[in-house]
């Protein structure tokens, strides 16, 4: 806030003044990148909220739940990087959309046409909805599971109702309440996202997010307190929206009320389910096309529009592998570091809450209700708001380019998801194990390492899964703690935007979408095998 006023003594601006907010109004373009910036967050919301509520109303109860359920950790674990690279590829107008087109319509020049960075911000609102909606439907999977879902829809059917009916009548109203911070969530991080919009959003003008940036990246310094002001007006602009999407729950919901209860039973509910299953195949069709546009161009020497098949080479890799040992090794031992501190510290929060609540059952409600509420707190806030001040801090201690300082920030983005990703094992576990291995030990701590820790061994797992993920994935943490002296995966492939060497963007979009996955191979090993008698054998709890 105090760079925004033009106080910033470390840079020598030691007096308050407006001057930032005026230089901020006069911007060329503000208005149209604000206008950008809240098109696609608000539109790829939407879009996101409504195929998550769909997937969830064709497939629940069914076989194909199942299979959603084994779709989402592979479309949650991919970087937005690397998926935003994967869908360039596919959707640019040499892409692999246009050379399938131009072998049946017979082109020999890739059509004239901008479907990546579009002025309209079209790809990346596609893009953004690739990666919100399966995080939706996590949110949704782990809050449905408190409501009588399965009696719900009988007594509608026995009422004559169509079965979307009966999710948006009776369901829908008691769901929604349990995910409205997660759609906020996923609100604040379309308006203020950076990475992909560098990759696939427009270029000019840019979104507001990525404006900033150039800001803060300028040699003038006096854009530094630009970029403070700037960072105030996108908190200020994500406040505003989360409150018009409160304001227009509470006005949908007046209008809603006599539809709700006329009895109407649905003539269309078949239609639209029938639309949100093609949409979901479209999505994750559209994300197996990115990832095998990765790994083709990453083998790629020479690939002239319109042929199908490329001529094929290693020189990219052998390019590449020689400086990339580093910015992998930073990799894992930061996402390591911040994954396993992250799950050490839920544990031990979710612990103190189910303890609490064995005291006194609406006092362990209330610290479990603030405990979620306050691991929500770095995901509502920008990160272009939060890093900038974080930076300047890391600038008055001397702590910036420590691998262990990126490590902290990237704990703050961990931490969240992990704990969120623990709270519904550890609430539904049976207390009864602990009780019996406490009347056999009569250790508290050996019942805990030895019981419940094995009971909740595999949601452990994938907790420790997703968060690496999620750290692989953070570009602002890593490019404001590092002082451009720790290199990531992820830092590095962003950075090759601007040579456009597809070669090499291929690589390292390749390297950091299977790091995620090597994690997610490695957690489903260790949930169902571990080392007995010398020897490799399932867990009894698989």
């Amino acid at each position: 806030m105090l760079p925004a006023f033009s106080y910033m003594p470390v840079l020598g601006f030691d007096t308050f003044s407006l001057t930032p907010w005026q230089r901020l109004l006069d911007t060329p373009g503000l208005a149209e990148m604000l206008l950008l910036s809240l098109k696609t967050s608000i539109l790829s919301t939407l879009l996101s909220l409504l195929l998550a509520f769909g997937v969830i109303c064709f497939s629940w109860g069914t076989p194909l739940w199942y299979k959603v359920q084994h779709w989402l950790s592979p479309l949650m674990a991919v970087p937005h990087v690397a998926l935003a690279f994967g869908i360039a590829f596919v959707l640019m107008p040499s892409g692999l959309l246009a050379r399938l087109i131009a072998a049946f319509v017979g082109w020999d020049y890739p059509p004239d046409w901008q479907t990546v960075q579009d002025p309209y911000g079209i790809s990346l609102i596609l893009l953004l909805v690739i990666k919100e909606a399966p995080f939706l439907v996590f949110m949704m999977a782990a809050s449905i599971v408190q409501l009588p879902v399965a009696d719900t829809l009988r007594l509608g059917s026995s009422l004559g109702f169509q079965s979307g009916v009966t999710w948006l009548k009776l369901i829908w109203p008691q769901l929604y309440p349990m995910i409205r911070l997660p759609v906020y969530t996923v609100l604040a991080f379309s308006i203020s996202v950076v990475d992909i919009a560098l990759v696939i959003g427009p270029a000019n003008p840019p979104t507001f997010a990525v404006q900033i940036l150039q800001w803060i990246q300028d040699p003038n310094l006096a854009n530094s307190l630009l970029a403070a002001s700037g960072s105030v007006l996108l908190l200020l602009l994500v406040v505003a929206v989360v409150g018009a999407f409160y304001l227009a729950e509470w006005l949908l919901n007046k209008l809603t009320r006599n539809w709700l209860t006329n009895g109407h039973r649905g003539r269309f509910s078949s239609f639209w389910l029938s639309l949100a299953t093609k949409a979901w195949q479209a999505l994750l069709m559209l994300f197996l096309c990115g990832g095998g546009a990765l790994l083709i161009w990453s083998f790629v020497w020479r690939w002239r529009f319109p042929s199908l098949w490329p001529d094929w080479s290693l020189r990219s890799w052998e390019r590449a592998w020689g400086g990339m040992s580093e910015p992998i090794a930073n990799s894992l031992v930061i996402g390591l570091t911040a994954t396993i501190i992250a799950n050490i510290i839920s544990v031990i929060l979710l612990e103190l809450n189910d303890h609490q609540r064995q005291k006194n059952e609406s006092a362990g409600r209330w610290l479990s209700l603030v405990t979620s509420g306050a691991m929500y707190i770095p995901l509502l806030v920008p990160q272009m708001t939060f890093l900038f001040g974080v930076q300047i801090l890391l600038l008055q201690w001397g702590a910036e380019g420590h691998w262990l300082t990126v490590a902290g920030l990237h704990l703050l983005f961990v931490l969240p998801y992990c704990f969120l990703s623990l709270t519904g094992p550890w609430q539904h576990y049976d207390r009864r194990h602990s009780h019996q291995g406490l009347l056999l030990s009569g250790s508290w701590l050996r019942t805990f390492l030895q019981v419940k820790l094995g009971v909740l061994w595999r949601p452990l797992m994938a907790s420790l899964a997703l968060g690496f993920a999620v750290s692989i994935a953070q570009y602002l943490p890593t490019l404001f703690a590092s002082a451009g002296r720790v290199t990531t995966v992820t830092t590095e492939a962003v950075g090759l935007v601007a040579g456009g060497n597809r070669r090499l963007i291929g690589v390292y979009g390749l390297v950091q979408m299977a790091m995620p996955f090597i994690a997610y191979a490695m957690a489903f090993f260790l949930s169902h095998w571990t080392l007995g008698n010398g020897r490799i054998v399932r867990r009894l709890n698989s």
